[in-house]
């Protein structure tokens, strides 16, 4: 359901109803609250930008028994009425679907009556996926709603590209670096979907000369690259299908295979002897304070949602000495453990060790990089962001913050958050 909310929720005109008792729409609220005070700590948080309301049904007790269509239909009258919105996109809870409500049918009875889009997502939160699965079935309902194919008298705008996916805003550092990486090809219009989409917006994807996933999660990039090849098939806008650009070898990979695509390798090829010319610059600069530093690189997350291969990278560019890695024991299961001990000798020689006997390698450290906040606060740390950053730019960014850790004075700890 939160991948529901998070597809439509900044949407110009959207509304959003949870069909599910009023749980449920608390913890969306905590994660945006959360994600408000990140982004405003990082400063790239977009003042006044849309929020759609979020309304729950409040399923009781005992519409498990007598089911909760009416009360569904009741919502949507009041959310109608109340905040006029061009559609309203319905999220369906577990309870919903363990119930057997026709969220479906209710919507399509409602639409008739209101002579507005009313949309049901199919499917029912845990019982059908994760946030990826909701936030992929809400694009393709819009995409169904919203979208048609391109008439044979219409061209595609070649200076036009579809960024799928949400990478925290369209102020965010990512989307900024994504949108200058496109721009290389002669992209200026960007459509952004499904998020921070309006119905008029969306109208326009069909005529994109490419679509390019974003995500950053080895569990959410398959959701983004399945609507991309689905928007391909429905609408015909080519997309580009490679790995994310993060780090420095899958972002000239990534260029290469966009100046494929397009038929554009001379802009690819400018593309990256710039970005080397940059990344050179800040390495000249950075480097001599993080030449032979001893690190740690400790992991807390399963395979399932942490790709460390970046990571690597960005210790082999920085010049440090990676000493060990190590297993946060109190984050992982036994099973995730042992899948992690059997993969990363594959992209490591450093040894990999469990946390309950690195005392001493930790103790030996000049800081560590990490996936989770450690609780030795004698310790400098690196606190990595959840998704990878993009490009160049965000890979210099985590350069920049390693050579502030590696520049401290005297024996002070601390965290730096990535």
């Amino acid at each position: 359901m939160t991948g529901v909310w998070r597809a439509v929720g900044h949407n110009e005109g959207a509304a959003v109803i949870y069909h599910s008792p009023r749980a449920c729409s608390h913890v969306t609220h905590d994660m945006d609250l959360g994600g408000q005070y990140r982004s405003m700590g990082r400063d790239v948080y977009t003042a006044g930008c849309y929020e759609a309301p979020l309304v729950c049904s409040g399923l009781r007790e005992e519409h498990s028994i007598f089911g909760g269509v009416e009360q569904l239909q009741q919502c949507i009258d009041h959310v109608v009425a109340t905040y006029q919105p061009q559609y309203v996109m319905i999220a369906n809870s577990c309870v919903a679907g363990v119930i057997g409500d026709d969220t479906e049918a209710v919507a399509k009875e409602a639409e008739e009556k209101w002579r507005l889009p009313i949309l049901a997502v199919p499917c029912h939160s845990f019982l059908d996926g994760d946030f990826h699965a909701g936030f992929y079935h809400a694009s393709r309902v819009l995409a169904e709603r919203f979208m048609k194919p391109l008439s044979r008298q219409k061209n595609r705008q070649c200076n036009q590209v579809t960024l799928l996916g949400d990478r925290g805003g369209p102020a965010s550092r990512d989307l900024v670096e994504m949108q200058r990486l496109c721009r290389y090809f002669g992209f200026e219009k960007f459509c952004l979907f499904p998020a921070y989409a309006s119905i008029r917006e969306m109208k326009r994807i069909p005529e994109s000369a490419v679509s390019i996933p974003m995500s950053g999660t080895p569990q959410g990039f398959p959701w983004t690259k399945k609507l991309a090849g689905e928007l391909q098939e429905s609408f015909g806008v080519p997309w580009l299908e490679h790995d994310y650009p993060v780090c420095w070898t899958r972002t000239q990979n990534w260029l290469e295979s966009l100046g494929d695509l397009l038929g554009k390798r001379l802009a690819a090829r400018t593309a990256i002897h710039e970005q080397t010319v940059e990344l050179n610059e800040q390495l000249e600069q950075l480097t001599p304070c993080l030449q032979q530093k001893r690190i740690a690189f400790c992991i807390g997350r399963s395979r399932l949602l942490f790709d460390p291969a970046w990571v690597f990278e960005l210790i082999e560019l920085s010049g440090v000495q990676l000493v060990a890695v190590v297993l946060l024991s109190d984050s992982l299961t036994p099973k995730q453990q042992a899948e992690l001990q059997q993969d990363l000798p594959r992209q490591t020689t450093a040894p990999v060790v469990p946390s309950n006997e690195a005392d001493e390698i930790m103790a030996s450290v000049d800081f560590a990089i990490s996936t989770h906040e450690l609780t030795d606060t004698t310790l400098r740390q690196l606190f990595l962001p959840f998704l990878p950053l993009v490009g160049v730019r965000g890979l210099t960014n985590m350069l920049q913050l390693m050579a502030r850790l590696a520049r401290r004075q005297g024996n002070r700890g601390g965290i730096i958050y990535g």
